[in-house]
This record gives C-alpha cells, sequence and structure tokens, in this order.
C-alpha cells in the first residue's frame, strides 16, 4: 500500500513540476518581453505552481478511477497498475500458427499511435513501436508467442518505454496491451465463427 500512495506522490509531484515548469517559464517569458513587469519571477513560480498543481490534480483524478475500477472488474493478477512503466499480458489461444501470428499482427495494428511492426517469424517474436503522444515518447511492445500444444498457443505482450529516463508512465502502456489483448481475442473468436459457420 505505501508503493501505490508513493506512486500517487510521485504522479503529483512529476505532473506538476513539469507541466507547471512549462507553464511558469512561458508566463515569466512573457511578463519579460510584453509588461516589463518587476516581480515577474515570483509572478511566474506562483502561477506555475498553481496551474501545475491542477493538471496534477487532474491526471491523478482520471488515473487513479481508471485504476480502480481495472482492480475490481479485471482478474486478478492480469495487470499491474495502470501507471507501471511496464505493462504485460498472457493470452492462451487456439489455432495454427498462422492464424495466430496473423491475429497477433492485426490487433498489434490496432494500438493508438503504432507506427510499425515486424515479425521474427524464426523466434515467433512480432515487435512493434508507437510514435510520440501527448502521454510519452514512445513504447516499445514485443509478443513472444509460445507453443503449448500443436494447436495452441501462449502469447505474453509486454509494453515499456523507449526512453530509459522514463519516471513515470500516464497509462499509456496499460491501453497499449489492453488494446491487443481485447483486438486480438475478437479476432480469434471472429476466426471461430466463420469457420463453425463455413458449409461442411
Amino acid at each position: 500500500m505505501q508503493r501505490y500512495f508513493a506512486r500517487i506522490i510521485r504522479a503529483v509531484i512529476i505532473s506538476t513540476l513539469g507541466f507547471g515548469g512549462g507553464a511558469g517559464l512561458f508566463f515569466f517569458i512573457f511578463c519579460i518581453i510584453f509588461s516589463n513587469t518587476p516581480n515577474a519571477f515570483e509572478l511566474s513560480w506562483k502561477a506555475g505552481l498553481i496551474v501545475g498543481l491542477i493538471f496534477s490534480s487532474i491526471i491523478v483524478g482520471i488515473l487513479l478511477p481508471m485504476d480502480v475500477s481495472a482492480h475490481l472488474f479485471l482478474r486478478k493478477g492480469l495487470y499491474r497498475e495502470v501507471w507501471e512503466l511496464e505493462q504485460t499480458r498472457e493470452v492462451e489461444l487456439d489455432g495454427t500458427n498462422k492464424e495466430v501470428v496473423s491475429a497477433c499482427r492485426q490487433a498489434l495494428l490496432v494500438v493508438p499511435y503504432i507506427t510499425n511492426v515486424s515479425d521474427d517469424t524464426e523466434h515467433l517474436i512480432t515487435r512493434a513501436a508507437t510514435g510520440t503522444s501527448w502521454r510519452s515518447a514512445g513504447e516499445e511492445l514485443e509478443v513472444e508467442i509460445n507453443p503449448i500444444s500443436a494447436t495452441r498457443w501462449m502469447l505474453k505482450c509486454t509494453s515499456k518505454s523507449k526512453g530509459k529516463n522514463v519516471l513515470f508512465d500516464y497509462g499509456k502502456n496499460y491501453e497499449n496491451v489492453e488494446t491487443w489483448r481485447k483486438h486480438l481475442l475478437k479476432q480469434m473468436a471472429e476466426s471461430a465463427e466463420n469457420q463453425a459457420n463455413r458449409p461442411t
């Protein structure tokens, strides 16, 4: 529980300093160039602090209920906290190698801001990357496809930030793996339904 509260405090501090610092600097430049205010520095850091606190309150107000609802509605062990820097999902599927790889690739292409998807058919690994968004500088996704039997497969999808110095994730890795998992299961369900409806 201490670790969880530490993450909330970290979210508030990073959001306040990051967004508030930028707003304060903008306000400082505006005061110096346009109004020539004598106490520009004092006004700008106060403005930056207020803007940063408002922004961090909104962010935590969105992420905290999102995380709590995930705890309530998702199976235990399916995910880590919404703001973890790395998220992993595991899915077991039935089907042929070709069907599973194709469904996996299609599910990755649905992930928001996806820029490229590549397949390593020899090692049964599919990799993807996302572009920059307001929440992050991009993430790397990797799906390992491990055979359990001739027609059953274990897929493990991992999403993590591209940068090594990332301090906080605004739920982007969580969104990536959840989107992949949802669309993968949908694709396989549709494929199974089409096969069942096929005339013999």
